[in-house]
């Protein structure tokens, strides 16, 4: 299954449409609106779902790989350096 992170509504809907409970979700912060997907309640940004580190994970549609790499630490909003590029 493909993913496409240009339309996360539609991914959401091909996602349900699989089985998977997902939705097309937004969390608002301290640095305006995120965009993303939520996956069993829990939250994926826009951001997270591009990275490249992540793109075999989402390929496999495996949701769970992607919470896994990430650190101790996590934030919902993007680190610095993505801010700074505008993801």
């Amino acid at each position: 299954m493909t993913i496409c992170l240009d339309d996360l509504c539609q991914a959401a809907a091909d996602l349900r449409s699989q089985g998977i409970n997902a939705e097309h979700d937004f969390i608002y912060g301290p640095h305006g609106c995120l965009e993303g997907l939520n996956v069993d309640d829990e939250f994926f940004p826009h951001w997270e779902l591009c990275l490249p580190e992540n793109a075999e994970a989402l390929a496999r549609v495996d949701f769970a790989a992607i919470k896994q790499r990430r650190c101790a630490d996590w934030r919902v909003e993007p680190p610095i350096a993505l801010r700074a590029v505008g993801e």
